[in-house]
């Protein structure tokens, strides 16, 4: 069995996964060697950064997605790390073809909200690393791009990263209690999977992935999601990573 240390700088909360009856933007879970799939409608597109993760829980294998900040070092929710023993990191957009991981040797959790930091056992280098917002503060009718691996149109499992527009509505509540950006899908919306996956706002990432409005959003493209703000998070992140 593959072990995880805690950062010891963590204050991980304990709360558990997301419950699939409040949230649609929860862990997906994982059969054999695919990993959790796509954003309801939206587009395919490519990312060198933006990851797909896989991880053991005491009942199963899950996926969610993160973001490459450093050689060593992914941005995700922190409902993804909670009673995680282990965690694969793949760099592959392909979900059928995901290539070969990196496991996660350490992970921690901000004590700010639904955001937290996993670090890898052996470094990867990037064209380009995830750029992270110095702070944001949710504004109605700004336009983000969110991406992710989490299902499809009802509940489908896709082969690719994907992406879609949304509008933010305003400010709202992450999974830990945390300051988050709410947002309602204009061409796509977040589904179970997404989880940890980026909100761009102006070119850069102001928060991850945490809840959905509702526990199972179909095939709605406009269903609206909470993403847990980096803001609270940023200077715990740089200290720990140096981003």
């Amino acid at each position: 069995m593959r072990s995880l240390y805690r950062l010891a700088f963590a204050t991980v909360a304990t709360a558990a996964l997301v419950a699939t009856g409040t949230a649609s933007a929860s862990a997906t879970t994982v059969t054999g060697d695919t990993v959790s799939p796509h954003i309801i409608g939206g587009s395919s597109g490519s990312s060198p950064y933006i990851v797909q993760l896989v991880f053991g829980q005491s009942d199963g294998t899950y996926g969610c997605t993160g973001e490459a900040i450093a050689p060593q070092w992914i941005l995700t929710a922190q409902h993804c790390i909670d009673g995680t023993q282990w965690m694969d990191v793949y760099f592959s957009n392909s979900v059928t073809s995901p290539g070969t991981p990196i496991a996660a040797d350490q992970v921690g959790g901000s004590s700010y909200g639904d955001v937290a930091l996993v670090h890898l056992s052996s470094s990867k280098s990037l064209s380009s690393y995830a750029p992270l917002a110095s702070s944001y503060s949710a504004r109605s009718g700004d336009s983000g791009t969110i991406w992710g691996y989490g299902l499809t149109a009802g509940g489908a499992q896709p082969t690719h990263l994907n992406k879609a527009t949304v509008n933010v509505v305003g400010s709202s509540t992450d999974a830990y209690g945390g300051s988050a950006i709410h947002v309602k899908g204009s061409n796509g919306a977040s589904n179970h999977g997404d989880s940890g996956g980026p909100l761009f706002v102006g070119g850069v990432i102001v928060g991850v992935c945490s809840t959905g409005d509702v526990a199972d959003p179909g095939s709605d493209i406009h269903a609206g999601s909470n993403y847990a703000n980096l803001t609270a998070s940023r200077s715990w992140i740089r200290s720990v990573t140096g981003v």
